[in-house]
């Protein structure tokens, strides 16, 4: 069967799409492991999880009367101001470790066709998630040596719950089997909950494909505001990078957007700041998008169509590319303004030896 125009120029705008979200995920690529871990304190408190306030049951005739389960996911856990605009379109972008599968980019991008905006909201993969009782023990009696991890309470291990509580399995939203859909049913859910945005769509992307999109594009010319030199071969990372303005190649390019220690000139080893990455992470974004996401780019789908399809799953399909399609052409040719936010994670706290980003909430 033949692929009529519009249905051809369409398909042709969701793959220009999936390319934008690809690379904006994959400026969030997790850092080396043997990173310092900065707190916005000198010395974090250091506190246990508390305990769950119980209150007295009350009693009928003698008998016992079991009290209401809690409602939803977590113990009335909110975000204290409102991200998106009622009606606009919200999707899931997922950046997850190809190696460990590790959900450590969270990403929603809201696209606003009312108010012409679209904005990329960032979520602290470590932000303290305050479950409560109910999902807390259905997740431990169905997989207590993970129940056990410190850590499970990060927001980045929130696919860890809802693959051992298949969750959704009767009335999820992006449907009933599989290890990605019990996941992205759970984040919908939870984002809805805390942060009140209504996810639409969803975008799971491999970050081992970053390096292969920046190649197939030819580079990204940027200046690189500082020397880099560090190494890390268990990642397979080797960032050595003289400053001034230069076209970097997809190895290059994933260095660059990584790198927040390393040698000085001098062999001193240096710790920069994690604004200094996501200042350098933000000019690779609109380097590339000004370089690379073009109309004129439409031509070569057929090429990298298979880079994006061996790294990318996802909930979009049918008529949908039609609307999708539809907005990323006004926004590559510049209708929509553009706009960024991190969602505001003003302290951290020890945690049983685990480090939690402290979300703003409203009881602030």
């Amino acid at each position: 069967m033949q692929i009529n125009k519009r249905t051809k120029i369409a398909l042709l705008m969701l793959f220009i799409s999936i390319i934008l979200f690809s690379v904006v995920l994959l400026l969030f690529i997790k850092p080396a492991d043997d990173e310092p871990i900065t707190t916005s304190q000198n010395e974090p408190d250091v506190t246990t999880t508390p305990a769950p306030t119980v209150t007295p049951t009350p009693k009928v005739d003698n008998e016992e009367v079991a009290p209401p389960e809690p409602e939803g996911l977590t113990n009335k856990q909110k975000y204290y101001k409102t991200l998106v605009e009622p009606g606009s379109k919200n999707i899931l972008l997922i950046g997850q470790d190809a190696v460990y599968h590790a959900y450590d980019s969270i990403i929603v991008l809201n696209i606003d066709d009312k108010n012409k905006t679209m904005k990329l909201i960032n979520f602290p993969r470590d932000t303290y998630v305050d479950y409560n009782d109910k999902i807390l023990k259905a997740f431990k009696e169905a997989d207590p040596e993970n129940a056990a991890d410190p850590s499970i309470q990060k927001l980045n291990a929130a696919h860890a719950i809802a693959i051992s509580l298949k969750y959704g399995s009767e009335d999820g939203r992006f449907g009933q089997k599989g290890n990605t859909v019990y996941a992205m049913n759970f984040w919908a859910d939870l984002l809805e909950e805390v942060f009140e945005i209504t996810i639409d769509d969803y975008l799971i992307i491999q970050t081992s494909g970053f390096r292969e999109i920046v190649d197939f594009f030819g580079g990204v010319y940027i200046n690189v505001p500082i020397y880099m030199n560090y190494e890390d071969p268990e990642q397979d990372l080797y960032i050595h990078l003289d400053s001034g303005y230069q076209l970097l190649n997809g190895e290059q390019a994933e260095g660059f957007v990584r790198f927040r220690q390393g040698y000085t000139p001098e062999g001193e080893f240096k710790t920069y700041s994690v604004y200094f990455r996501q200042k350098n992470q933000n000019e690779f974004l609109k380097a590339f998008f000004e370089q690379h996401v073009t109309l004129n780019n439409l031509a070569r789908v057929g090429d990298f169509a298979d880079v994006i399809s061996k790294n990318v799953k996802t909930s979009v399909k049918g008529t949908e590319v039609f609307q999708y399609a539809n907005i990323m052409q006004k926004i590559v040719r510049g209708k929509y303004e553009g706009k960024a936010e991190i969602i505001e994670c003003p302290t951290n706290k020890n945690i049983n030896g685990i480090i939690y980003e402290i979300l703003k909430t409203e009881k602030d």
